[in-house]
C-alpha cells in the first residue's frame, strides 16, 4: 500500500520495496523462469513499473543481469566474511579452528548464504545461462576455482600440521566440493519445479551427513 505526500505524489510506506528493488527483484523471478533471452524490458514493465523507470535505474536488461550476479557474488563474500578473515594468517586460522570446526564454518558459510530466498533463483538463471551467456560462464568457472583453491590450500595446511590424514589436499577438495556441485545440479536443473521445498530443506539433512563423512574419513 502507498501513501500520498502533500505534493500528491505517492510515499514510500516503511518496508516498502522501492522502484529499483521491485525491477530488480521482478528481473530474478522473469529470469529464472524463462531464461534472459525469454524476458524483454517489456515484460519486466508488464507488473506495474513503466519503461522509463526502468531506464532511470538500469541502462537495459544486461545491466540489470549484471547487478543480479553482484549481488550473488557480493552476498557469497558477506558470508565468508562473517565467518573467515582471508589474510596472511590464514594458517594461524584453520590450526586455531582444527579440522571439526574448519568443516563446520564451511557447511555454514554455504548454508547461509543460500537461506536468501534471492538465492535459489539466482542459482537458476546461472544454470540456464551458462551454456550461452560467456560471461557468466566465466563467472562461475572463476567462483567455482576459487572454491578449489581455497579449500586445497586448507586441507594442506590441515595436513602440514597432522590434522588430517596426509592426503592428497587437491583430491580432498574435489570430493568435498563434488557433494555440492551433483546436489545442485539436482535440485535446480534436474529436479527443477518438481521438489516440494527449498534448497535448504532438501538437502540440509544430506549436507550435515556429507560434512560428518569427509570430516571422519580424513581424520589422522
Amino acid at each position: 500500500m502507498t501513501v500520498k505526500r502533500k505534493s500528491g505524489r505517492p510515499a514510500k510506506v516503511p518496508g516498502e520495496k522501492g522502484t529499483k528493488e521491485r525491477i530488480f527483484d521482478t528481473a530474478i523471478d522473469l529470469f529464472a523462469e524463462r531464461g534472459y533471452d525469454g524476458v524483454s524490458i517489456r515484460d519486466i514493465a508488464a507488473v506495474g513499473i513503466k519503461e522509463s523507470s526502468i531506464y532511470k535505474h538500469y541502462a537495459g536488461k544486461e545491466e540489470i543481469l549484471d547487478s543480479i550476479f553482484e549481488y550473488f557474488l557480493e552476498a557469497w563474500r558477506q558470508s565468508v566474511a562473517g565467518k573467515w578473515s582471508v589474510s596472511s594468517e590464514a594458517e594461524e586460522q584453520v590450526v586455531s579452528m582444527g579440522l571439526d570446526g574448519f568443516m563446520a564454518m564451511a557447511s555454514g558459510v554455504f548454508t547461509s548464504w543460500l537461506d536468501d530466498p534471492r538465492m535459489e533463483k539466482i542459482m537458476r538463471i546461472s544454470f540456464i545461462e551458462l551454456y550461452h551467456n560467456e560471461k557468466i560462464r566465466k563467472s562461475q568457472l572463476a567462483f567455482l576455482d576459487a572454491g578449489y583453491a581455497f579449500f586445497e590450500s586448507s586441507f594442506a595446511i590441515m595436513m602440514k600440521h597432522k590434522l588430517i590424514k596426509p592426503i592428497d589436499p587437491k583430491v580432498v577438495a574435489m570430493e568435498y566440493m563434488s557433494f555440492f556441485m551433483n546436489a545442485l545440479l539436482d535440485y535446480f536443473i534436474l529436479r527443477y519445479g518438481t521438489v516440494s521445498g527449498p534448497f535448504l530443506q532438501e538437502y540440509g539433512a544430506r549436507i550435515k551427513e556429507h560434512t560428518a563423512f569427509i570430516t571422519n574419513s580424513i581424520k589422522p
